[in-house]
């Protein structure tokens, strides 16, 4: 048979691609990381992993990875993954040193990387509606439509689950890759009628979806663990190590008591309320609003909406108290979790003003205050970059009511908030309707 020089050429050209894309995978170890002073961790943007909340970057997974970079002396680097395919990608291109994505740990490693020891457990469990006829065993799924992430552990769930009930369940995709997070959205807003999900997580969505039941089990209790490459055998050792000592401490208590545990505890003390008065704090709100100029009602009317008037209130990532700072916020303005009400009120005040200056561009008074109200509930970058959303679909990025809030509303879909102009991430929080509560009570008081 006859060759021709083109067409060996071309077939040299594609064996040499060949050999490349099966070259041995690059080395980054343990000593190298050290070296260049950081370790790169591939996350997606979830309530799990991580997350900016009121300013701050959180995340269970977050927060664990930053106190295990502590340990070496290193700096922690997030980089967010939006496509399941890329962590293996960048991982094994040592574009990332470790996956941080609340990964359940599988029998068999299919694919492509090694695994940390376990740093939590948890199970699967069926995402839906508490206002539909609840679906109590795995069972009832035959012929249902359950929609999960295309590759993920939840479809290989469903897969096998199918096996063990002998009947088919119409396993769904959505286009553009929405992690789990995004699907409890979407069946929150009832724009789907099933999806699966850890428990931890769907605990912590539940908490901002009250509508949702996450009561049915889908599976047994599966170990979730970090993905490394398995060529970093030294990081794997020393992060197995702490994962070992970490777990064990009160600080891991305290951190999943952040994120998975935590409760709106009932005061203290026993503040009664005299025969007239909005709170126990009346007077200390009207004190402390008559230093900025505000109307005190409002102030009291964020601090219902936030704690009902609970100086020991706790919440979501560690937030605390009546006016519910963050912990890495509240000593900035004076506000620790011990503080008594007075300070808390003043401490919140300050903040609250802080905010208002921040939206001085806004030339409706009104309007600056509703800005105001949802930078205080979601954190000022989720907002301007709702208004930057606003201002690239023709909307007026200086008005809240119909435009900026639309755009806030839009923050928890993947097509926007992975979008150029965002860049605070994902938002799947409350502001809007944080903003109309507070105003209902606020017009209620006048």
């Amino acid at each position: 048979m006859r060759i021709f020089w083109p067409t060996f050429a071309l077939i040299f050209l594609m064996i040499s691609c060949q050999e490349k894309k099966i070259a041995t995978p690059k080395k980054i170890d343990l000593q190298e990381i050290r070296k260049k002073g950081k370790l790169t961790v591939l996350m997606e943007n979830s309530s799990l992993s991580y997350f900016e909340y009121r300013g701050k970057k959180l995340g269970f997974e977050y927060e664990f990875m930053d106190t295990f970079c502590k340990s070496i002396g290193v700096e922690l680097e997030v980089k967010i993954i939006s496509r399941p395919s890329d962590y293996k990608e960048k991982l094994i291109n040592c574009e990332g040193d470790v996956i941080a994505s609340n990964l359940m740990i599988p029998f068999i490693h299919k694919d492509g990387f090694s695994y940390s020891k376990p740093y939590y457990r948890t199970y699967q469990v069926l995402v839906q509606r508490s206002n539909d006829t609840i679906i109590r065993e795995p069972s009832e799924l035959a012929g249902k439509d359950v929609y999960v992430r295309r590759g993920s552990a939840f479809a290989d769930r469903l897969m096998y689950l199918q096996h063990e009930i002998g009947a088919k369940i119409n396993v769904k995709y959505k286009k553009g890759d929405p992690i789990a997070e995004d699907l409890i959205e979407m069946v929150a807003n009832n724009q789907l009628p099933f999806t699966i999900a850890h428990e931890n997580l769907a605990r912590i969505s539940k908490e901002m979806h009250p509508n949702l039941n996450i009561s049915t089990k889908i599976s047994y209790f599966q170990n979730i663990g970090f993905g490394l490459r398995n060529n970093s055998s030294e990081l794997k050792h020393k992060l197995n190590k702490f994962i070992e000592s970490f777990c064990a401490s009160t600080a891991y208590t305290e951190l999943k008591k952040r994120y998975f545990d935590y409760l709106n505890n009932e005061p203290t003390e026993f503040y009664v309320k005299k025969k007239g008065q909005f709170s126990p704090f009346d007077d200390v709100f009207k004190a402390e609003a008559k230093k900025y100029g505000w109307d005190w009602k409002i102030v009291a009317s964020i601090a219902f909406k936030e704690s009902r008037f609970n100086p020991n209130a706790r919440g979501l990532g560690g937030a605390y108290g009546m006016m519910q700072f963050m912990p890495g916020t509240g000593p900035s303005f004076g506000v620790y979790p011990d503080s008594p009400p007075a300070v808390q009120i003043a401490g919140g005040m300050k903040y609250l003003n802080r905010t208002y200056v921040l939206w001085k561009s806004i030339p409706d008074i009104d309007q600056r205050m509703k800005f105001t109200l949802a930078s205080y509930n979601a954190g000022p970058g989720h907002i301007i970059d709702a208004q930057n959303l606003a201002r690239a679909a023709g909307l007026n990025p200086l008005v809240w009511d119909g435009n900026v809030e639309a755009m806030v509303r839009n923050l928890g879909d993947p097509t926007y908030y992975r979008s150029e102009h965002v860049r605070s991430g994902a938002y799947r929080g409350h502001a809007v309707a944080y903003v109309k509560h507070v105003y209902g009570i606020y017009n209620a008081w006048k």
